[in-house]
């Protein structure tokens, strides 16, 4: 048990970085070296192409990887704390982690494995590189859609189990659950609210959950 909540430790601080990452990306290095300037230009396919052959994209992809993996270890850390005073809710949140580590994972490799599929392919077929690139995008949208939704149901049911065993801060507690209802928001609008909401709350869990 104690092994598991060293891991959880871990994995938390896996997503700090890994957000951290995407909040460099998105915040400086997209708007000033990429020409991203507003959301409109994420729309301007040859933005895109030349974005995805930057290297930060490709450590934001290998970031999505980790968090998949780390999100397979909070949901275990949390189903392990909770299963025996909450046994229902924590059977939900270690679903609901797999769920988001599904939508990472799978956003990852997009970025990864599948960067390198897609250049050979549209260098291979220049007449066709603008829909190839295309179809990548929105695959990868919906992709880390799922990501998102999923890491928001899995912090709104770690909030809630955090406040009926009264095993996590108050304040941590409201604010995870407010990160989980901008990830769930992501089901019908595309509000990035959550980029900054889960850089705070996992490095917040590293510091909270051995201590719980």
């Amino acid at each position: 048990m104690q092994a598991l909540a060293r891991s959880v430790r871990y994995a938390a601080l896996v997503i700090f970085i890994a957000f951290a990452m995407h909040n460099l990306n998105g915040a400086l290095i997209e708007p000033r070296y990429l020409g991203f300037g507003s959301y409109a230009d994420y729309a301007d396919l040859g933005k895109l192409m030349n974005a995805s052959r930057a290297t930060p994209w490709l450590l934001s992809g290998l970031g999505h990887v980790a968090t998949g993996f780390a999100m397979v270890i909070l949901g275990l850390g949390a189903h392990a704390r909770y299963r025996e005073p909450r046994p229902a809710a924590a059977q939900i949140a270690l679903a609901a982690a797999i769920l988001a580590a599904t939508g990472f994972l799978l956003t990852g490799i997009s970025h990864v494995i599948g960067r390198q599929t897609l250049f050979l392919l549209s260098d291979a077929n220049p007449g066709l590189q603008e829909s190839a690139y295309m179809a990548a995008t929105v695959v990868r949208i919906w992709v880390n859609g799922l990501a998102q939704i999923g890491l928001g149901w899995f912090a709104v049911q770690l909030s809630w189990l955090g406040w009926k065993t009264g095993t996590l801060p108050r304040a941590f507690v409201v604010f995870v659950f407010l990160s989980g209802a901008a990830g769930l928001l992501m089901a019908v609008a595309y509000v990035p609210v959550y980029l900054f909401t889960v850089l705070v709350w996992s490095l917040w869990l590293a510091v909270v959950w051995g201590r719980a």
